[in-house]
C-alpha cells in the first residue's frame, strides 16, 4: 500500500511540474531580441537630424512635407498641407524644450503608462508610453502613443508610434527602439 501512495504521490508531483512548466514556456520569449535589421540612413535637413530605419521600409522623400519625417513598411502618400498620414513611425523635430513637452503631454489628456528618463544621441531624452484620455485633443480617448523625446536645446525631436488598426504596435514599437539608438541630431 505503501508502494501505491508513492508511487501515486510522484505521478500527482510529475503532472504537477509539467502544468507549472507548461504555464512557463512561451514559443517566443519577450525579452528575446528580434533578428538584427539592415538599417537605411535618412536626412532630415529641415528637421536638423538623421536617422536609421529598416531598408525595406519606405520613407516620405519630400514634396512640401520634410523629408524622412514618416516611415512605413509599405508604400504611402504625404499630401502637402493634409492631415499626417497613418504610419509606422514619424519622427519631428517641435519646438519646445523637453520638460515643455513632457508636462504638456502627461497631464490630463494622458494616462502615463509608461515614463523613462535616459540619454540618447548624448542628449537628455524621455521615453513615453501613453493612453488618450476623453480630454486628449487629438486622439481618440483609449488610444495608446508610444514615443520618444530627444531634448535639443530649446527644440525637441519627438519619434513615435500609434496603436490603432491596421498598425502593428508592437512591431512598431521594436522597431522605434531601434531607430531612435540610431538618431543624431544637427
Amino acid at each position: 500500500m505503501r508502494m501505491v501512495l508513492s508511487n501515486r504521490c510522484s505521478l500527482v508531483a510529475l503532472c504537477l511540474a509539467v502544468l507549472a512548466l507548461g504555464g512557463c514556456v512561451h514559443p517566443q520569449l519577450e525579452t528575446e531580441r528580434p533578428q538584427e535589421t539592415s538599417l537605411t540612413r535618412c536626412s532630415n535637413p529641415a528637421g536638423r537630424y538623421s536617422i536609421g530605419h529598416p531598408s525595406s521600409w519606405k520613407t516620405n522623400a519630400g514634396n512640401g512635407v520634410e523629408p524622412c519625417r514618416f516611415f512605413h513598411p509599405t508604400p504611402f502618400e504625404v499630401q502637402p498641407h493634409s492631415e499626417e498620414p497613418l504610419v509606422a513611425v514619424s519622427v519631428k523635430r517641435e519646438p519646445m524644450t523637453l520638460s515643455t513637452f513632457v508636462q504638456g503631454n502627461t497631464g490630463s489628456s494622458y494616462e502615463i503608462l509608461q515614463q523613462e528618463r535616459l540619454t540618447l544621441a548624448g542628449r537628455p531624452a524621455v521615453r513615453l508610453e501613453l493612453r488618450a484620455t476623453s480630454e486628449s485633443p487629438l486622439l481618440p480617448p483609449g488610444t495608446r502613443e508610444y514615443l520618444y523625446v530627444i531634448g535639443d536645446g530649446d527644440s525637441v525631436i519627438r519619434a513615435s508610434t500609434l496603436a490603432v488598426r491596421g498598425l502593428d504596435y508592437a512591431g512598431n514599437k521594436v522597431v522605434l527602439d531601434e531607430m531612435v539608438r540610431t538618431l543624431e541630431p544637427r
